[in-house]
């Protein structure tokens, strides 16, 4: 895959969406990163986040409500953002995925920031990518391990479990909006894990 600095900011994009409620500050963060140029491949969920009114309460109540039932709870969730859930036999949490995601984390030198993010929550993982290439963009040297560390967490964790994870956030969503994220998640995920596709996520 060819990757650009786009693509880094793409998988940080969507990593927030994931680790942060949907405020109207967030929402103009996420607004703003796209209309530096979005690709065609994110063009549902760009369109989704324009026609949030961003000046009604009872539809940032209704957004926040809906990112809550779907990531947080307190019910039982329908799409747990975790890879443990969906990889391990028992379907619990700190489980091998975990582990190794974790290990994989630190032969980077990457740490997760919030002690209350497990590292292969679906936003960490999603953040890992984007710390990778923007590595490979920033420094030469660095380039080939960090592509090829890339290229590697997406086969052996993301490609593992994000079909089913955005499977069943896109049929639990309430929300135009989390639909789109996660056919966009979906997309990208497995556009990465192609082996010689040459797509690049860098708009046209």
């Amino acid at each position: 895959m060819t990757t650009t600095r786009t693509d880094a900011a793409l998988f940080g994009l969507l990593s927030s969406m994931y680790l942060c409620k949907p405020t109207r500050e967030a929402l103009a963060g996420w607004r703003a990163v796209l209309a530096k140029g979005a690709p065609a491949i994110l063009e549902e969920l760009e369109e989704a986040l324009e026609r949030i009114n961003v000046e009604s309460p009872q539809e940032l109540e209704d957004l926040l409500w809906d990112y809550t039932r779907l990531f947080l709870g307190p019910y039982r969730l329908p799409c747990p953002p975790w890879e443990s859930v969906y990889t391990s036999p028992k379907k619990l949490l700190m489980q091998e995925a975990y582990d190794t995601v974790k290990a994989m984390y630190a032969q980077a030198a990457v740490e997760v920031g919030d002690p209350n993010v497990l590292a292969d929550h679906v936003g960490a993982e999603l953040s890992f990518l984007a710390i990778l290439l923007e590595r490979a963009d920033r420094d030469a040297a660095d380039e080939q391990t960090s592509r090829l560390r890339a290229g590697q967490f997406c086969d052996e964790h993301l490609s593992n479990w994000i079909p089913r994870f955005t499977a069943d956030l896109e049929g639990a969503a309430d929300s135009d909006l989390y639909r789109a994220l996660a056919r966009a998640t979906r997309t990208i995920v497995l556009n990465l894990g192609k082996e010689h596709d040459g797509v690049s996520l860098a708009p046209a």
